[in-house]
């Protein structure tokens, strides 16, 4: 695939996770090259992409629709993502954190601490914890060294809405809990302890299943996104 064809595969991928497109929009694909400034080709070749990953649905004479996950679907992801990430953190453990992966975990920890140090719960706080949230992940995926695993583990990330939904009844009781594991799980990986890393890591991934999907149930009782 072509650099524009990668970059308007991207931009429709990002538009399906922020929202901008639901589940159980239809793209049209004239409509998508012209806001894109492109030819049909890259679109068409985009959304075939798309398709394949499971974002959209395609349905003869009618084109793409974004596909509607469900909290079935959440569930299925979390059984995989359960098994996919603990993997990874006994890797992690195997092979131990170099130095850069060391330091971004420990500087995750330390700005966590100081978020949960603050008096006063309010959204800017919660915003500013999923960047610190992603980079302790990424470190630990970097360390498990495969290459493999961490692009299947990416792609159970890439159900739209997962981080709107799933902090979005995100407090400061459950940033403290988040931290407290956090901090158990480097210190699995700096004792390269791998069987007490996975543990740990399934645990925490199970638990921010459950998140999803009680939240996840919450937003469809109330008429959806």
């Amino acid at each position: 695939m072509s650099t524009r064809g990668l970059e308007v595969t991207r931009d429709i991928r990002e538009g399906i996770a922020e929202g901008r497109y639901p589940g159980g929009f239809r793209l049209n694909e004239a409509e998508m090259a012209a806001r894109l400034g492109v030819s049909r080709t890259p679109v068409r070749n985009a959304l075939s992409v798309l398709a394949a990953e499971g974002l959209l649905d395609y349905t003869p004479n009618a084109g793409y629709t974004v596909h509607r996950f469900t909290v079935e679907d959440i569930e299925e992801i979390f059984r995989v993502r359960i098994e996919l990430e603990s993997l990874a953190a006994r890797l992690a453990a195997e092979n131990g954190l170099d130095p850069a992966q060391d330091a971004a975990m420990r500087e995750s920890l330390e700005r966590t601490a100081e978020l949960v140090g603050r008096s006063c719960w309010n959204t800017r706080i919660r915003e500013a914890f999923l960047p610190l949230n992603r980079s302790f992940h990424a470190a630990v995926r970097e360390a498990a060294r495969n290459a493999f695993l961490v692009a299947m583990i990416h792609k159970t990330n890439e159900v739209p809405l997962f981080d709107l939904i799933r902090w979005r009844r995100f407090d400061a009781e459950l940033l403290r809990q988040s931290l407290d594991e956090h901090r158990e799980l480097f210190d699995a990986l700096s004792r390269r302890q791998p069987e007490r890393a996975a543990r740990i890591q399934a645990e925490h991934t199970y638990r921010a299943g459950r998140r999803m999907v009680q939240n996840w149930s919450r937003t469809e009782a109330a008429g959806g996104m």
